[in-house]
């Protein structure tokens, strides 16, 4: 498998207000990871139906890391497009290496985005 599709960022959704101020949500970046599309299987697409989800992706990532389904991913040529983790799989590939399987979700809300210091 290869990871040569484009770099993607994994963010914690957490409050970023000030102390005393109200609460506001927002992301804080857990990490990049370089990542490859998948094909979305017919039945993993019909399984979401039926559990009210909308599948937008199917990412691979090298590696057994710590994301979540709390978790928000942004890809980086699509900065404006916010994920939500769907479902999270560990598994082997066909040579035997760690990858993991990361379900999409379009995200119908927008969290704000740290810049880049």
């Amino acid at each position: 498998m290869t990871f040569d599709d484009g770099i993607l960022t994994v963010y914690n959704v957490k409050n970023i207000a000030q102390a005393g101020d109200r609460p506001v949500m927002g992301l804080e970046e857990k990490g990049k990871y370089y990542f490859g599309y998948s094909q979305i299987g017919v039945t993993r697409y019909y399984n979401a139906m039926q559990a009210n989800q909308d599948v937008s992706a199917l990412v691979a990532v090298p590696g057994w890391n710590d994301v979540k389904n709390t978790d928000v991913i942004i890809i980086q040529e699509q900065k404006e497009t916010q994920y939500q983790v769907g479902l999270v799989q560990p598994e082997l590939d066909e040579n035997g290496l760690r990858i993991m399987r990361i379900t999409l979700e379009r995200l119908g809300q927008t969290y704000e985005v740290p810049t880049e210091s």
